[in-house]
Formats: C-alpha cells, sequence, structure tokens
C-alpha cells in the first residue's frame, strides 16, 4: 500500500434534509472535497440494515444495505416519487433521529415501490444474480414485520421454526411485502455502486468493515442456525464479549451468540468466507472487526448479566483465510492482544491497527515507535473512541505532558491538528483520521461509546463544515508528509 491518508466519516453522518445522510449529493461532494484535499481513502462503518441501538455492528443482515441510505431526491430523479411526495418527510436535525426514520421511511419507500415497473427488467436480474442470499433476507423481514418486529425468539413456533406449511403460506400471502424488500436492496445496491464508481473514478478506494459477529436477530442465524452454537429451541448457548478489564470492571457483553466453528470446518469454513468475500465486492480495502477472536474468542453462558464469568476458546485460524486476498484486508486487531494473535496476523500478512489513544502507555515511554508501526494503519481514535479534542482536554496532566512534548503543542495551538500532524509523520502506510478530530469537535460529536445502549450511532457533518480552508490544510499536511 502506498503512503496515503483517509478519513473516516459513516454514511448517516453526512449532512441531509430527511434525518440522516445517504448516498445521496452529499455524499459526492464529500468525494469532492477528500479529492481536492488530496486524501486518498474514504472509511465508512458497516452498511447493514441497523435494528435496536442502531448499531451498524448489529444488523439483521451480512448482505443487505440499510434502506435509510437511499437518497430520497434521488428516487425522484428516477421516476418512482414526486416531489410533493417528500415534504412532509423533511427532517433535518442536528442529530439522526433512528425513532423517526424507523418510523415514516418504509412508507415512502412503499410508494416508490409502486413505480417499480419503471425498472423491472434491471430489477429482476438484480434479483436473479443476487438470489443466494436476497430471498432469505427479504423472507426474514417481511417476517420480522409482520410479527411487529419483535426479535426471533419472540416469534410464532410455526414461523421461528420454518415449519413447512406456515413459510409456504406466509410467503405467498405476503409475496408483495418480500418483493418490496427486495426492491429496496436493489435500489440501495444500485445507488450505493453509483457512488463507488464516483469515488473510484476520482481516485478515492473505499474502506468498508465487518463485524466478527452476526446479530442474533439476522436473516444470517434464521437462515443458518447450524452455524452457530444454538439450542433446540434456537435460544443461544454461548454469547460474545470480552472480560473485565481496565476499562470495564464487568466487562463486555454483546449478546451475539457464538459461533460452532466446529461445523463450520466441515466444509473449509465457505460459510463465513462467503461472508467476506461479498464485502470485498462491495469495498476496495475491509476492515475486519475483533480480529483478534480468529485466534482465540470470548464466549459467555447465556443468561449472564455480565462478562465477569467467561472462557476463552481456540478461534477458527489461519484456515478460514485461505484463499482471501490479504492486501485488500485490514484487520482490526486491538484488545486483549495475545501471542497466537500476533502470530496469525503475521501469517495472513493483513495490515493491523494502532490508535494513537491507546498508544501513551505510562506517559514514560515515548508512543509510536517509529519502527513498530511500517505494518499497520494508524488512527488518531476510532468510531469507539473520544473525538480528540476531548481526549487531550480530559487526559490527566502526565500524558498532556507527554502528548505536548511528543506533540510539540505549545500554548495557543490547536492540540488535535498537532496530534494529527505527528500522526502523519510516522512510518504507517494509511493513517486515518475521524473527521472530527479535523474539525476539532468534542465528546458531543462522539459516535459511540461502548458498553452503552442508547445515544450513539447519531453525529452529523454541519453543511458548510467542509470549508475551503481545511481542504487547504489537509491538502497541505498530505503533500508535506508525502502521503
Amino acid at each position: 500500500m502506498e503512503r496515503s491518508s483517509g478519513i473516516l466519516l459513516s454514511i448517516s453522518s453526512l449532512p441531509n434534509k430527511y434525518g440522516i445522510g445517504s448516498f445521496g449529493k452529499e455524499a459526492y461532494k464529500f468525494i469532492e472535497f477528500l479529492k481536492k484535499s488530496k486524501v486518498k481513502y474514504w472509511q465508512i462503518l458497516p452498511l447493514g440494515p441497523t435494528s435496536i441501538g442502531d448499531s451498524p455492528y448489529q444488523s439483521y443482515s451480512s448482505y443487505a444495505i440499510n434502506p435509510y441510505f437511499i437518497d430520497l431526491d434521488w428516487l425522484i430523479e428516477l421516476g418512482l416519487l414526486e416531489k410533493e411526495d417528500l415534504k412532509e418527510y423533511i427532517h433535518d436535525t442536528k442529530y439522526v433521529d433512528y425513532g423517526y426514520i424507523f418510523n415514516t421511511r418504509f412508507k415512502i419507500l412503499n410508494k416508490a415501490f409502486k413505480n417499480k415497473y419503471k425498472y423491472q427488467d434491471e430489477f429482476n436480474l438484480f434479483k436473479e444474480e443476487n438470489k443466494s442470499w436476497l430471498d432469505g433476507y427479504s423472507i426474514f423481514m417481511m417476517l420480522h414485520h409482520e410479527h411487529n418486529d419483535k426479535g426471533l425468539n419472540d416469534w410464532y413456533p410455526d414461523f421461528k421454526f420454518k415449519v413447512d406449511h406456515a413459510m409456504s403460506w406466509a410467503i405467498n400471502e405476503y409475496k408483495d411485502e418480500v418483493e418490496e424488500y427486495k426492491f429496496i436492496q436493489f435500489l440501495a445496491y444500485k445507488e450505493y455502486f453509483l457512488l463507488k464508481e464516483y469515488a473510484n473514478k476520482n481516485g478515492i478506494k473505499i474502506i468498508g468493515d465487518i463485524p466478527f459477529y452476526c446479530a442474533y436477530d439476522s436473516h444470517d442465524l434464521y437462515d443458518n442456525p447450524n452455524m452457530f452454537q444454538l439450542n433446540p429451541d434456537l435460544t443461544p448457548i454461548n454469547v460474545a464479549g470480552c472480560p473485565p478489564d481496565f476499562f470495564s470492571e464487568d466487562g463486555q457483553l454483546w449478546g451475539n451468540p457464538c459461533y460452532d466453528f466446529k461445523t463450520q470446518k466441515l466444509d473449509k469454513f465457505e460459510w463465513y468466507k462467503k461472508r467476506i468475500n461479498h464485502q470485498l465486492k462491495l469495498y476496495d480495502i475491509l476492515r475486519i472487526d475483533h480480529f483478534r477472536a480468529f485466534a482465540g474468542y470470548y464466549e459467555i453462558p447465556y443468561g449472564n448479566v455480565n462478562a465477569k464469568i467467561g472462557r476463552w476458546e481456540k478461534g477458527p485460524g489461519y484456515e478460514l483465510f485461505k484463499g482471501i486476498d490479504h492486501e485488500r484486508i485490514i484487520a482490526e486487531n486491538l484488545g486483549f492482544i495475545t501471542p497466537d494473535v500476533k502470530r496469525l496476523l503475521t501469517k495472513t500478512k493483513f495490515l493491523g491497527i494502532n490508535v494513537f489513544q491507546f498508544e501513551l502507555g505510562d506517559a514514560k515511554k515515548v508512543p509510536l515507535k517509529t519502527n513498530d508501526y511500517e505494518n499497520s494503519v494508524l488512527y488518531s481514535g476510532t468510531h469507539d473512541n473520544e473525538c480528540l479534542y476531548s481526549f487531550y482536554i480530559n487526559s490527566e496532566k502526565k500524558y498532556k505532558d507527554l502528548i505536548d512534548k511528543i506533540c510539540n503543542i505549545k500554548l495557543g495551538d490547536n492540540p488535535n491538528l498537532k496530534i494529527i500532524e505527528y500522526i502523519f509523520n510516522k512510518k504507517s502506510p494509511l493513517v486515518i483520521i475521524p473527521i472530527q478530530d479535523y474539525l476539532s469537535k468534542d465528546n458531543s460529536s462522539r459516535m459511540n461509546t461502548p458498553s452503552t445502549s442508547y445515544g450513539n450511532w447519531s453525529y452529523r457533518l454541519g453543511y458548510d463544515e467542509l470549508s475551503n480552508e481545511l481542504s487547504k490544510y489537509i491538502s497541505n499536511l498530505v503533500k508535506r508528509c508525502g502521503r
């Protein structure tokens, strides 16, 4: 990978008058901003449809794209909607209002669906090419809706356990609803790939993100229960999380069902490889979340209220990655890193990651040693970190003094920009900066606070914040640091 830089910004965070970012004109403007700023990569968060809690890491599907990202004005251009249709859906809030969008967005998408005949041939081709996942996803989402969006555990048994006569009846009775979910995915894929094509033509590569785990309430599990550790009643046996550490005395209880890797190994992990390879079709580079779990993962008995009681189990290891294009993978190797994780990272030849905010040690050693990061992507912070400005302001004096020293921060300097300049000068082939850190945002713009269930994933970029001055600053920094 050539020496370069990227910006982290979720699609959901783009400006948009309908309440959440989209693949529409503001996304194109952001690409133009990146090009003008000499930035080569745009990292986004997972694109999957979100469920309760709004986390893109807890999605209904590893294959589908979030319908919220379809730009409503684009549907006017396609002739699927009229301008008058959208007046009541204008909801230009400071933060993403997921509740409002959940209650309104499918109403207007249903209106667009009624005009699907205008794209019937193209739609039919999409259905055929994506049949392997699209049928199952659309049936799952139809059943989810008909169960008043209750989780899979609360469905009627005939549908929870896929009793033949019940499934046949539902698919026939609600065939229009199933077709609508397929059409919505057709639109989402169509618009996303138009955006990606524009990015690539302008020299911008998209970095996507795949969670290690699937959500329990997902079509992944519903169609492939044998891939997971489940009881006969489909309740999980063990769920995912991480043990207590410095940051959390109870550990983190994520709740995703753990995989049955013994079963997956029987066909050489083909099911999991399909997940990864599908994501590689969507993006130029793929970041794999929670990479350490491929070496060993922490499982917690289902029903526990925290992660204190659990055990480490061996992960699938290198065999799962055979045949995967290592040059297009970034491995998120954060957390409790043991020698087996390091060996696996070396064997796969993936780039790892490092995060400035995690590199300060005991405030006595200089962080980010020059020779340690030639094979990793260096971040000022990820979606889970504090905004860099708040991180600096909130740091204890001994850490702040250390940061001042190594980043040459003096009275009157903008501390987050000085830290970014320090990061840009490191040997990492790629540095990635969240847009909030360039904009000197505080934690009111933080994307996610781990171990909290609500109030996350709602940051939105302002319409006028991508200024010419900021672009000029970034492009000069890129030139000066050879990125």
